[in-house]
């Protein structure tokens, strides 16, 4: 039990696992000072292991908990001493003792908290035999007590930190005000809840933003502190700067060591206000209940009423009074009593019961009731019924109109449909079907019902006017001619209507009515009585219509042929996206047949990765009757490959603006794809070729400096030294150049890749190419990587490395050895890198707005060539960064880029 109360205090000082600090170091350098000891640590031991929150002398952060020493001497309330491990009984065989650290002495005072508990020790340890003066073991106590000291203090520091945290991020008004509640101390949330500034809070007094009505409360609830309470729990009204009143309940404490009172206040004016609209929602209720036009009551589970309003008590013939004195069972009929104990008895086990029920009237009449009722609390039933007697009977006698109707329409030949928009489906009546001389199971289906209608005239007008219904909502009543499923041409009467909701048509309905009697004897008795001049203006102006529609025919021929001579797929569709046509070139292409094709029968041939685009263009176009345009890919049925194309459509309009057509047509355009793939396979090469040129430049130039100096040189350490200078040049231009042929064959093939790069080898690889001029210069090259991994192109980190060191080197100041310093750090999320030197400098006034550009040079007399600087501006721009500069002639530059 001790131990789990040990743990316990250990963990709730929250030190464990901690990053080291710098006062507790002092102490174990002090100790290590003190004691002579080469060892020294700070070590808390938890449930299964001793952990160093600071070391000296050991690298290790830990050790197993049955290792330790420290383990003995938290048992003790004084220091352990243990002058030779090795000879100890407790610790000789410990592998801490025969092997590393060949721990020999040790000495631990352990670290007593204020409540008794050893969170471990202070110890110092020596790899020979020793012991300790009195001096040192008196010395070793203080210290452990100052360890003790800080890990408390540290704790407190955590909580205040936590307190502070709390007080700005709580959405409670917390403040801190004297013994006149005036405020010394507030919170953010003052600001936002009640909207006055800081400035003015801290400036007035709690009284004067209450409401007047409460400001004799706050007076009297004040005093109560000088009569001895500590804490009081009052309701204000506060004012905010809007001059609006926000109901506030405080927690005032009085902290009777300064006198000052420590306020928490929440916002409950959203309560309140709920609990005022519970209350006039329940007085709702109560009216609602007292007005209803139908019955409302409740019963026990006996069917005793308990309540009931005044119109249901009126409707059964009674009073209010009356009805309170009865049962369930007075007013239901005898013959029913048992479905009354069923009711009571389902509605007990489910909780609600709901159907129809029938009572009494007072005069013995019978009533008819639609119910819905509800066990409440499991004590007794909410009831609300309405009076369906007079309904009952209306339906009761509708029932037999309508099959008295259904005679009528088997005599008159008069059937009904329904067709939904949305879902497609068609449902025909028996007489309907009978019409069409089709069994009564048959499923009718759009197509197959327009196709029912002779050809020529009847079918055009049926489809004309179905097109017209669903998309202007325009009534009809037709005379047309079928053909039946027995092959016989009868005459029928078809009318229809439409439903549309938001806009859109849902539903088209209609009667459906065999005429052909009717239609026959009229057409016999139109011919019987026509005169000869009739008979010639008849044909003249049949003549007149197939002339027409030669003309038609014939426009409709010649636009077909034309759409047939393009080399392009020509389409078009209706308002819906319904696609009704293609020219010759589509069947050529796709291998489909247009039964294939028809409606959005286009998917099929379109490549599965362009699909979910084609389809919303498609349906913005539809939906806003804006262009169509958009690239996709068609598969070919001759090879079976997918060729670009661009898809275009426009809108044929009538004066309302409303869509009536779309023309649209398939280009394609998979030849230029290829091209533009290909340019940019040519722009990596020039890319790569550019990269090439400049990165190679140094490592060469370097490799031709040392050649230079070993022809120059007859002394054997420095030909030996400026040999491997030579080999290091040479393995690191080899690599440059497999790494840079990586390069160029990821971006022939794909996107170039990112890498966890480090930056300490990428700038070794970087001075290994450059180490022929940093010797001759004598530069001195210094890093300080906070940020050590960088995710990052390899070969372009590479680049930019090469490049900002080699100018460094290239511009160095006459006789001043370059100085170059780069650093790297988190800033935001992204990695900054910045390279500084000593050297010749830049002058910004005149090449500031030349920088990085092409051909661009700053300096005379060098071998340069303007690339750099815009090559490395390209690399970091492609991937999202940016380069900054600052510089001054003769002093230096400074470059920052943010990856």
């Amino acid at each position: 039990m001790m131990e789990a109360e040990r743990l316990k205090a250990l963990h709730n000082y929250a030190i464990l696992d901690s990053s080291p600090e710098e006062d507790f170091d002092r102490v174990t350098k002090l100790a290590s000072l003190i004691c002579d000891m080469p060892i020294s640590l700070i070590s808390l031991i938890d449930e299964e292991r001793q952990w160093f929150k600071s070391k000296l002398g050991l690298e290790v952060k830990e050790t197993p908990k049955e290792l330790a020493f420290c383990l003995y001497a938290i048992a003790g309330s004084g220091i352990l001493e243990v002058e030779d491990a090795s000879k100890d009984e407790r610790f000789k065989n410990n592998i801490l003792v025969t092997g590393r650290p060949d721990i020999r002495f040790y000495a631990g005072c352990p670290l007593i908290d204020d409540n008794g508990y050893a969170l471990g020790t202070l110890c110092v340890i020596d790899r020979k035999p020793r012991s300790l003066n009195t001096n040192q073991k008196e010395a070793l106590a203080i210290l452990a007590k100052e360890v003790i000291t800080l890990i408390i203090e540290r704790r407190k520091k955590q909580e205040l930190k936590h307190f502070d945290r709390l007080f700005t991020l709580s959405d409670d008004l917390i403040c801190i005000s004297d013994a006149e509640g005036c405020f010394k101390k507030i919170n953010p949330a003052f600001e936002k809840v009640l909207g006055w500034d800081k400035a003015f809070l801290l400036s007035t007094c709690l009284i004067n933003l209450v409401h007047l009505d409460d400001r004799q409360t706050v007076e009297n609830d004040l005093h109560q502190f000088a009569d001895g309470n500590d804490q009081i729990f009052p309701v204000y009204g506060v004012r905010t700067k809007s001059g609006a009143y926000k109901t506030i309940q405080w927690r005032i404490t009085l902290d009777k060591s300064n006198g000052e009172l420590f306020c928490i206040g929440r916002d409950i004016s959203l309560e309140k206000l709920r609990e005022q609209q519970l209350k006039d929602s329940e007085n709702k209720l109560r009216v609602f209940f007292e007005n209803s036009q139908g019955l409302m009551c409740t019963h026990d589970l006996d069917g005793n009423f308990l309540s009931v309003n005044s119109a249901g008590a009126a409707i059964l013939g009674y009073s209010t009074e009356e009805l309170l004195k009865l049962n369930l069972v007075d007013i239901v009929p005898e013959n029913l009593q048992t479905q009354l104990k069923s009711y009571l008895s389902e509605i007990i086990e489910q909780g609600y019961s709901k159907g129809q029920m029938l009572t009494k009237h007072k005069d013995g009449s019978t009533m008819i009731w639609l119910f819905n009722n509800i066990l409440e609390n499991k004590v007794y039933v909410i009831g609300n019924a309405i009076d369906i007697t007079q309904r009952h009977f209306l339906e009761k006698k509708l029932e037999h109109l309508k099959e008295i109707l259904e005679q009528t329409n088997k005599v008159a030949r008069v059937g009904g449909w329904e067709f939904d928009v949305q879902s497609q489906k068609i449902r025909w009546t028996s007489i309907t079907k009978d019409i069409h001389g089709v069994e009564l199971n048959y499923q009718p289906e759009l197509a197959s019902s327009i196709n029912f209608y002779k050809e020529g005239k009847s079918r055009d007008t049926v489809t004309k006017v179905l097109n017209k219904a669903i998309s202007e909502g325009v009534s009809w009543d037709e005379e047309l001619q079928l053909i039946d499923a027995n092959g016989k041409e009868i005459w029928v009467r078809a009318i229809g209507n439409a439903e549309f909701m938001d806009g859109i048509c849902k539903r088209l309905f209609g009667t459906f009515q065999n005429i052909d009697d009717y239609k026959l004897l009229q057409l016999s008795l139109q011919a019987s009585i026509a005169t000869k001049e009739e008979l010639n203006n008849m044909l003249k102006e049949k003549i007149a219509i197939v002339e027409l529609q030669d003309q038609t025919i014939q426009k409709i021929q010649e636009f077909k042929f034309l759409a047939n001579s393009i080399p392009l797929i020509i389409w078009t569709s209706q308002p819906d996206g319904h696609i009704d046509y293609y020219n010759q070139h589509w069947f050529d292409y796709t291998g489909m047949t247009l039964e294939q094709t028809q409606g959005w029968g286009w998917e099929r041939v379109l490549h599965p990765e362009d699909l979910n685009d084609c389809v919303k263009a498609w349906t913005e176009s539809l939906e806003t009757g804006n262009p169509y345009n958009v690239e996709y890919r068609f598969k070919r049925a001759s090879d079976g490959f997918y060729r670009w194309h661009l898809g275009r459509a426009h809108p044929m309009k009538n004066e309302k603006g409303e869509v009536i057509k779309w023309f649209g047509s398939c280009t394609d355009i998979d030849e230029y794809k290829r091209a533009l793939d290909l340019e940019r396979k040519i722009g990596h090469f020039e890319d790569y070729n550019l990269i090439v040129a400049h990165n190679l430049r140094g490592p060469a130039g370097s490799m031709g400096m040392i050649i230079t100096m070993l022809e120059t040189t007859d002394i054997e350490t420095e030909r030996v030294e400026l040999l491997s200078m030579l080999k290091q040049s040479s393995l690191s231009l080899n690599q440059t150049l497999e790494e840079l042929m990586q390069v160029l064959e990821i971006r022939l093939n794909k996107d170039i890749s990112f890498e966890e790069c480090d930056s300490a080898t990428i700038l070794k690889g970087v001075e290994n190419m450059l180490k022929g001029e940093i010797f001759l210069k004598g530069a001195v090259i210094s890093h300080y990587f906070e940020s050590a991994k960088i995710s990052y192109p390899k070969i372009y980190l590479e680049s930019i490395f090469y490049n900002m060191i080699s100018n460094s080197l290239k511009y160095a100041r006459p006789d001043v050895p370059p100085e170059i310093t780069i650093t790297s750090k988190m800033s935001h999320g992204r990695t900054e890198l910045t390279f500084m030197d000593n050297g010749l400098g830049i002058d910004l006034k005149r090449h500031g707005n030349n920088m990085f550009k092409l051909n661009k040079v700053f300096h005379r007399g060098f071998d340069s060539k303007g690339v750099g600087l815009f090559m490395t501006k390209n690399q970091i721009e492609t991937f999202g960064g940016n380069i900054t500069v600052k510089s001054e002639p003769n002093v230096g530059t400074e470059f920052k880029i943010i990856l």
